[in-house]
Parts: structure tokens; C-alpha cells; sequence
């Protein structure tokens, strides 16, 4: 048997999980297939999970379209409406 190397009380953090049967043995099937304990399986999910959803709250998907209208802009911007004069020379 493999033994497993030794970690201090500051690597390792415990939370407990509760779920029902059904959801239990899917994912433990899960596990199974991915050749992983069911912690592991669980905690990698979850990992990836909560990275995908991180990252989706920082970029901003636009489609080539809108990309390409927003570039355009960028680049060659409309001339200021006169409403935008007003409002800047009362800011001065």
C-alpha cells in the first residue's frame, strides 16, 4: 500500500457534504469512470466549475460582428452630437 506523505494542519481544510442517494451514486459512477476516488472527482469538479465561473464574471464574450462594430468605433469615432458640446463646455 501506497503511503500518502505526511501534510500539516495548513495544507489540508475539511468541509463536509451532504446530498442525497441518487446524486451520490452518479457521481461516485462518475468517479469510477474517470478512474478517481470520489473526493477527488468532487473536489476537481468543483474546481473547474468555479474557475469557469470566475473567469466568465472578468471576460466579456462579444460575437466577430459585434467586435468588429466596436473596433470600427474605436478607430473611427463619430463626431461629438451637439448635445456632447454643451455638456463639455459646461464642465469647463
Amino acid at each position: 500500500m501506497k503511503k500518502l506523505p505526511a501534510r500539516s494542519d495548513c495544507d489540508i481544510e475539511r468541509i463536509t457534504l451532504h446530498m442525497d442517494a441518487t446524486t451520490k451514486t452518479l457521481l461516485q459512477r462518475a468517479a469510477d469512470v474517470s478512474g478517481l476516488r470520489l473526493a477527488e472527482f468532487i473536489q476537481g469538479s468543483a474546481k473547474a466549475r468555479a474557475q469557469r465561473l470566475l473567469s466568465q464574471s472578468v471576460v466579456t464574450r462579444v460575437s466577430n460582428e459585434d467586435f468588429c462594430r466596436v473596433l470600427d468605433t474605436v478607430e473611427n469615432p463619430p463626431a461629438p452630437t451637439d448635445d456632447l458640446i454643451k455638456a463639455l463646455s459646461r464642465s469647463t
